[in-house]
């Protein structure tokens, strides 16, 4: 048995009682199994892909400045690294500059979220001046430790067919409730692949750029990008330990989480026949 299996069954149910952990574990050792088996068919087809060595963090910003050190910090000193470009939506506060004296490129994007504007153009600004063989997008609220992205660059290397995918998230608080949030995020994302921005997604850059993938919508681009990245192959999800604040549950509640998944769910369920609005939701979430 694999050592990374065995982490992985660890991190699930983490800091839940012993018997929830055990319960949670069931139905994601048969996932496991699943997996191991569609590793090995793809395996025989021998599928052909470029090795990936380089990685390049996009980091989007607006107002970060308490963060923003922090955030680059924890991936700066890893081998794989070869920029970090922080795209700043027009920061007030010291972001930019701080961002700059910590080594980051920075590229300010403060177009209007009718034009390209939001956190999606943010990114895919990015993507386009990114040189690195492998892109990830980490929040300035997230902490991304260098092991993990050894693991991401590991496992696009071992698996040619996987083009991409996230990385599970830990809370910076102690609180039970919040272990079983990292609970259904990681269910949602290893059983349904639909990943949230602060489980940092990763993926081959050339192709997310040749097929001009990554979407330029100001909210629920991380929904639908690991929708898209689907198209150019399999996607993988790495139950890790990428630490993240919990000042957004802090300043709208637990309520606004519940908002937020009914809106995914509609998201979902409405671009099955039609395109959605998403710079009507990004109004109606940030007034």
């Amino acid at each position: 048995m694999s050592d990374d299996f065995i982490n992985h069954i660890k991190v699930i149910g983490r800091g839940l009682p012993l018997w929830a952990q055990m319960a949670a574990r069931i139905p994601f050792l048969f996932l496991f199994a699943c997996e191991f088996l569609m590793r090995r068919f793809h395996r025989r087809k021998n599928l052909k892909s470029s090795r990936c060595h380089t990685i390049s963090i996009i980091i989007p910003t607006l107002n970060e400045a308490a963060n923003i050190l922090s955030c680059i910090q924890s991936v700066s000193v890893n081998r794989h690294v070869c920029e970090i470009i922080v795209v700043d939506a027009g920061s007030t506060d010291q972001t930019q500059v701080l961002a700059r004296q910590a080594g980051a490129k920075v590229i300010v994007h403060d177009k209007p979220i009718e034009n390209g504007g939001g956190r999606g153009g943010q990114i895919e600004a990015g993507i386009r001046a990114a040189t690195g063989d492998v892109a990830a997008i980490v929040h300035a609220d997230a902490r991304l430790p260098g092991h993990e992205i050894d693991r991401m660059i590991a496992v696009l290397n071992h698996h040619p067919s996987i083009v991409g995918g996230a990385i599970g998230c830990r809370f910076d608080s102690p609180l039970r409730k919040f272990r079983f949030i990292e609970l259904a995020n990681d269910v949602r994302v290893a059983f349904f692949i639909v990943s949230f921005g602060d489980q940092v997604q990763f993926f081959r850059r050339q192709p997310v750029v040749e097929a001009d993938l990554f979407p330029v919508i100001p909210l629920m681009e991380d929904v639908e990008f690991s929708i898209r990245l689907r198209r150019l192959g399999r996607c993988a999800y790495l139950f890790g330990n990428v630490c993240v604040s919990i000042r957004r549950w802090e300043q709208k509640g637990f309520r606004n989480a519940a908002w937020v998944f009914a809106e995914v769910f509609k998201y979902l369920v409405k671009r099955f026949w039609a395109t959605p609005d998403a710079a009507d939701l990004y109004r109606r979430y940030y007034q």
